[in-house]
């Protein structure tokens, strides 16, 4: 799948061999909304509307495999959408919190404890991503993975998509939404550092929850500063961000690279010079 600003494409490699390649006219918000571009509040529109791309074509790519065609549903998209992140937030940002409370004191020490949280944060979800790299069907989607970043590198470079020019490129790239991820454990520290009332247990959780928008809004503000700057701070975040993309990246085979090309080619169908999101 790849996200263009104007639509949002999807190839998918069928039964037979063929290449089922759909665009998807989608403008962002930023292109409608201009408040969407405002630091800080583009971080949280733009990982609202990641989620409900991403759902849409997992959704859209598992029926044409399966070989169904009723299209799924507004409300179950967004059903799934939120007990997924109700999990995720239960499992990623409560229960380390939860745990770190156990080995630090939330007031005495905020820095110590969100530091201490961050690292079960961290070590939860590379424990969850080796788990997921044990399946075989999995290591084929971050194989798919790798294929989507290195077309986009191509393609940024202005190279013709050619399957010999998109395998020469490097698996990682500085936009992936696993960094993103990663940097979202940095922000939590800092943001939750300065949580009030930490002493109190049902805020301390409850907190977590209410102030995560504004840590996706600082991650995706990282995330934009690493991507385009070479200074040491930025290249020490995408170093740190790539460590996390090898649990999510893998070298992807020719098969895989042309589904990917087919992919971009799509999604910037009428904006040759538009930034992609795989």
């Amino acid at each position: 799948m790849m996200k263009a600003p104007g639509a949002w494409a999807l190839a998918v490699r069928l039964s037979s061999g063929e290449i089922h390649v759909e665009r998807h006219p989608d403008p962002a918000d930023w292109t409608r909304r201009p408040w969407a571009r405002w630091p800080l509040v583009r971080g949280l529109v733009a990982l609202i509307d990641a989620l409900r791309v991403s759902y849409l074509a997992l959704a859209r790519s598992a029926q044409l495999v399966e070989g169904e065609e009723e299209p799924i549903g507004r409300g179950a998209l967004w059903a799934t959408m939120a007990v997924s992140t109700l999990v995720g937030i239960l499992f990623f940002i409560v229960l380390p919190a939860y745990l770190a409370g156990f080995a630090a004191d939330a007031r005495a020490h905020p820095v110590l404890f969100n530091a201490l949280a961050g690292t079960l944060k961290a070590a939860v979800l590379v424990g969850y991503l080796w788990f997921l790299r044990r399946f075989p069907d999995t290591r084929r989607f971050f194989m798919y993975h790798g294929a989507e970043h290195k077309a986009i590198h191509a393609f940024e470079k202005g190279l013709p998509l050619t399957v010999a020019n998109v395998r020469a490129q490097p698996r990682f790239h500085p936009r992936c939404g696993t960094t993103f991820i990663a940097f979202v454990i940095l922000a939590s520290i800092l943001v939750y550092s300065f949580l009030p009332r930490a002493d109190l247990l049902w805020w301390r959780l409850l907190g977590r929850v209410v102030f995560l928008p504004l840590v996706a809004g600082v991650a995706f503000e990282l995330l934009r500063f690493s991507a385009s700057h070479q200074d040491p701070l930025s290249r020490a975040l995408r170093w740190l961000g790539f460590r996390f993309q090898g649990l999510t990246v893998d070298e992807p085979t020719d098969a895989m690279i042309e589904v990917a090309i087919q992919s971009t080619q799509a999604a910037v169908a009428d904006h040759e010079a538009a930034p992609l999101v795989a």
